[in-house]
């Protein structure tokens, strides 16, 4: 199982930074993890969603981890294809991808928040019609290197490279999980749908599509001592999963068309308003706060359910810097190592 890092470049206000400031404390995180042996940093894309993400343009910021790491992997964790070019997503994953060095993982989706399709003009009701014809579109371009509008032919430049072939599909209801393995696609979800149910939709996913990849994300905070850990990380993390019910509350509580699925997970908001803490998050397996004990043992049991890869977001978004990266210090040291497929850490620290 791979171990990732998952990012939304939140600006909660207990953290008092800006968008700079969080920019800058992500491209360290990202160095930290190459260093530490991490497989992958995922980026979110959101937009008008407030303090919850700066990530709008998670594209420019993976050019600049580019750069700035050697070896970890650099995800779109998912590109909303509803309010998207096909060509333009093309291009965009053709450049990063020669300029990474083949390093690009892609993950797509039709959007599940109402503010950010509105604010393009996509009728949530539209959205999955639309994703299916953006995808088809933009999988032919990223195979062959070419499209055809209008009746005319177009060369994409760059061209694409071999290992953008498959992407992810976000996945939360239960019809996406039958939709990824319909199209051919590895199937990622989290971070706000218990893990139980999810693991009913992974085992469905396995029987379809057999070779298909997994990944889930949750929340964590490694720290030395367990109390002081939960301590530290839970009042972000409270403030980070509010947010989450609160954007995804018009899909949990409303009859959206297109979105009938949602509406089983509506029991959520209503319990979590009144009862959310560290304690519950972990018993729905949406969080891992504690010790490197306790963390290594959550992980392990994710990796025993079958899991491809784990991504982890790191706090609610109020950790410092050194905070945050001492937490994959910690991960590096005493979690992955005991994930029998992990990268040996030691071993790369010693011949670096």
């Amino acid at each position: 199982m791979h171990v990732d890092l998952f990012m939304e470049f939140a600006s909660p206000p207990a953290g008092g930074r800006g968008a700079r400031d969080v920019f800058e404390d992500g491209l360290a995180l990202a160095r930290a993890a190459d260093a530490a042996g991490l497989g992958a940093v995922w980026l979110a894309e959101h937009h008008f969603l407030g303090d919850y993400c700066n990530a709008a343009a998670p594209d420019m910021l993976l050019a600049a981890m580019a750069r700035e790491t050697e070896r970890i992997k650099l995800g779109f964790a998912i590109l909303p294809l509803p309010i998207h070019d096909p060509v333009r997503v093309a291009e965009r994953l053709a450049t990063l991808d020669l300029l990474s060095g083949g390093r690009v993982l892609w993950g797509v989706g039709r959007g599940v928040t109402v503010t950010e399709l509105e604010g393009f003009g996509i009728e949530p009701a539209e959205s999955r019609a639309v994703f299916r014809q953006r995808f088809t579109e933009l999988k032919a371009i990223l195979d062959t290197g070419t499209w055809v509008r209008g009746g005319k032919a177009f060369e994409l430049r760059p061209r694409p490279g071999p290992g953008l072939g498959t992407g992810w599909l976000a996945s939360v209801s239960p019809e996406s999980f039958d939709l990824a393995a319909e199209l051919g696609l590895n199937v990622m979800t989290g971070p706000f749908k218990p893990w139980p149910l999810v693991k009913a939709d992974l085992r469905r996913y396995r029987r379809l599509s057999p070779h298909g990849k997994t990944s889930f994300t949750l929340a964590v905070y490694c720290a030395d001592d367990r109390a002081a850990a939960r301590r530290r990380a839970g009042p972000g993390l409270l403030w980070a999963y509010r947010k989450i019910f609160e954007i995804a509350r018009p899909l949990l509580t409303r009859q959206l068309a297109g979105y009938e699925d949602y509406r089983k997970l509506g029991w959520l908001a209503p319990l979590l308003d009144k009862t959310l803490s560290v304690a519950v998050l972990e018993a729905m397996g949406l969080a891992a706060v504690g010790d490197p004990a306790h963390v290594r043992r959550r992980l392990a049991a994710l990796k025993a359910s079958g899991l491809d890869r784990v991504s982890l977001v790191i706090g609610g978004g109020d950790l410092s810097v050194a905070e945050t990266t001492r937490c994959v210090d910690l991960l590096a040291e005493q979690v992955l190592p005991a994930l029998a497929d992990a990268p040996d850490v030691a071993a790369r620290r010693v011949s670096a």
